[in-house]
């Protein structure tokens, strides 16, 4: 967890939820109905709300090839600062990753179901963190996404969440003169009400990308 997400947000939807100057150019943005990790994916960094892509797991700087980003898609809240491969980032390097909700799966007979959930203020952004990595002439710009414990209402789906900022705290967020422990006091604010809702297994295929991903079966 989290293991893949939606990002279905509009140019002018990205422009109000960060409050991009006019002059901020316009990117092309394809909905996402299922991101998934490795792919190019949009951010927001650094105090001018700079907006590109980067690509789902954080390469260190220290690594010696790509392969590490499978393991690093998350980092776990309770160990960030500590971590060889978060705790630069953490203090240098946050950003915010546009949502409009994330995947988790319940084993069942069939398998894997996967469900959909959104919080109810929507689109929102996840609490990132980015890093820079170059090897041979060959430059790589990555993110995580935080998680910690699920609240209540979705803890029968999954333990544990990706984090959410809440907007009045975007600035802080991004700030790295903000210290870690109250950059991360900040995710503490409860992000639901959310809905929930059962979902195609065709997004267990991250090739499958399309509207009906994200459409309710029964």
């Amino acid at each position: 967890m989290c293991g893949r997400f939606t990002q279905i947000l509009t140019w002018r939807e990205l422009v109000e939820l960060y409050e991009l100057t006019a002059g901020v150019p316009a990117l092309n943005l394809p909905a996402r109905y299922n991101a998934a990790p490795t792919q190019d994916l949009v951010v927001c960094r650094r105090g001018d709300r700079e907006v590109v892509r980067l690509r789902w797991g954080l390469i260190p700087p220290w690594a010696k090839d790509e392969k590490i980003a499978y393991r690093t898609i998350n980092a776990r809240v309770e160990t960030v600062a500590a971590k060889p491969a978060f705790r630069a980032a953490v203090k240098a390097r946050r950003c915010l990753v546009p949502a409009d909700g994330w995947y988790e799966w319940v084993a069942d007979l069939g398998g894997k179901q996967p469900f959909l959930i959104q919080p109810s203020a929507r689109p929102f952004s996840f609490a990132g963190l980015w890093e820079r990595w170059t090897m041979a002439g060959e430059k790589i710009e990555s993110f995580s996404i935080l998680t910690g414990p699920a609240e209540t209402e979705i803890a029968h789906v999954h333990d544990r969440m990706p984090l959410i900022v809440p907007p009045a705290a975007y600035d802080q967020w991004l700030d790295p003169a903000v210290p870690v422990e109250d950059a991360l006091a900040l995710l503490a604010a409860p992000a639901g009400p959310f809905e929930i809702r059962k979902v195609s297994r065709r997004v267990n295929v991250p090739r499958n990308d399309d509207p009906a991903l994200i459409e309710e079966v029964q």
